[in-house]
């Protein structure tokens, strides 16, 4: 038998199948049997029945870590993702609209397989349905989840309501775009600053970073932590961002989740976007060493991941949104042409498959010099390729991609926006 002390009347309990009360009006306690344990549990007017109570509720404004920041933009969906405290079950969901006075205000939640994910600090909601090339506004609202059982739930009194901010979609026939590129920043702050005040300068429509910008992550805390200290400068909440992988990324104890924390097109590490009328073909290079080197021991297949990347790269290239492009950027961390590392194992897997692509321009990083090859200078390079500097201020760059109609260039500036390279592509 067990013992439970209500703190209601008796009339709903008289109904369980071998209910027994013993005491007086005032001190009554009441006798199952196991068999009614599970229909007790859903009655509300019991107050615990394994000494389960409702915790003290999170401040609202603890609820979110950081600030939402944009991924993965299309012509008529985008993705907002944003970190809610980690440890807590949290409710939540995004509103958006395109006007904040007269709506009408539209809401999506981060669902899987039916349910709200509530038990994870990390959300990705998907925007869909929208107008190409229109202008939207977005909030998020997260209330705690207090008490969280099969039966019984109770909400923080408090909910958090962050304010309006807003995003521009491409539009599949736009010709014009800013894109600005960063790489090798390695968390080094004085030089993230420094890029984003230049970003802030340059308004750009998008932001690439080409990799090492989230190096080593020890943690899903720590992680999260570096990536506003990236997002927040940045302004990523309004400016969506695509992160490439480069291999610092890949290295420490958190570095098979760092995926997660970002939505790509195709929902792998490489894929393909468009802006506007515009190809962007991005691959993920994995480690600078070879798979069987000592300090990976042995959890590393990078050659497989290259090897379903010549696959996509087929494929991608013959495919319409590819072919029928005005304009075709490849983006990866790891020279393909002009890696000075004695390991190069995407040269002789990739180049191949590019050398009669059609690409305008290959963007590249991870030496920390930046250099500039025009077509057929280097290693057969078919398209002028850009590699990044460093993330010493001495050698850090960000570049600036602007296409105006049929035009496009590439500008290379230093950490004080001093002009290093303007090419015409």
């Amino acid at each position: 038998m067990i013992i439970i002390r209500p703190t209601c009347s008796r009339s709903p309990l008289q109904r369980l199948p071998g209910a027994r009360f013993v005491g007086s009006a005032s001190d009554i306690n009441l006798f199952i049997s196991l068999s009614t344990y599970h229909e007790i549990r859903s009655l509300l007017c019991i107050a615990s029945l394994s000494a389960l109570g409702a915790a003290a509720a999170l401040p609202a404004d603890s609820l979110l870590t950081g600030h939402p920041y944009l991924q993965n933009p299309a012509p008529d969906a985008i993705t907002v993702m944003f970190y809610l405290s980690e440890g807590h079950q949290i409710t939540s969901l995004v509103e958006w609209t395109a006007d904040t006075v007269t709506g009408p205000v539209m809401s999506a939640r981060q669902l899987y397989a039916g349910q709200e994910v509530v038990h994870s600090p990390i959300h990705k909601v998907r925007l869909t349905g929208l107008t190409p090339g229109a202008t939207y506004f977005y909030r998020v609202r997260a209330r705690e989840i207090t008490v969280n059982q099969a039966y019984h739930k109770e909400f923080g009194a408090d909910e958090l309501v962050t304010p309006y901010r807003s995003f521009t979609l491409p539009s599949p026939s736009a010709t014009d775009f800013t894109a600005v590129i960063v790489n090798d920043t390695h968390s080094y702050q004085p030089t993230v600053d420094a890029m984003a005040r230049l970003t802030d300068s340059i308004a750009p429509d998008f932001v690439i970073f080409n990799g090492d910008c989230q190096p080593e992550p020890p943690t899903l805390g720590a992680a999260i932590k570096a990536l506003h200290a990236t997002a927040t400068p940045f302004g990523l909440s309004s400016t969506p961002a695509i992160f490439i992988r480069g291999n610092h990324e890949i290295r420490n104890s958190y570095s098979s989740g760092m995926p997660e924390l970002f939505d790509n097109p195709g929902g792998l590490t490489y894929g393909a976007f468009n802006w506007g009328d515009t190809r962007f073909v991005t691959l993920d290079c994995g480690e600078d060493k070879p798979d069987s080197t000592w300090v990976y021991y042995g959890l590393n297949d990078f050659d497989a991941l290259r090897r379903d990347q010549a696959d996509f790269l087929r494929a991608e290239i013959a495919g319409e949104p590819f072919r029928n492009a005005a304009r075709r950027v490849l983006v990866h961390h790891i020279p393909i042409w002009g890696n000075t590392d004695k390991y190069r194992p995407c040269t002789p897997l990739w180049s191949p498959i590019l050398s009669d692509a059609g690409i305008d321009l290959d963007l590249a990083a991870h030496t920390h010099e930046y250099k500039f090859h025009p077509a057929g200078t280097i290693d057969g390079n078919p398209a002028p390729v850009m590699v990044g500097g460093g993330y010493k201020p001495a050698s850090a760059t960000l570049a600036i991609l602007r296409k105006r109609g049929p035009s496009m260039t590439l500008e290379v500036i230093d950490i004080n926006g001093q002009r290093k390279d303007l090419i015409n592509l």
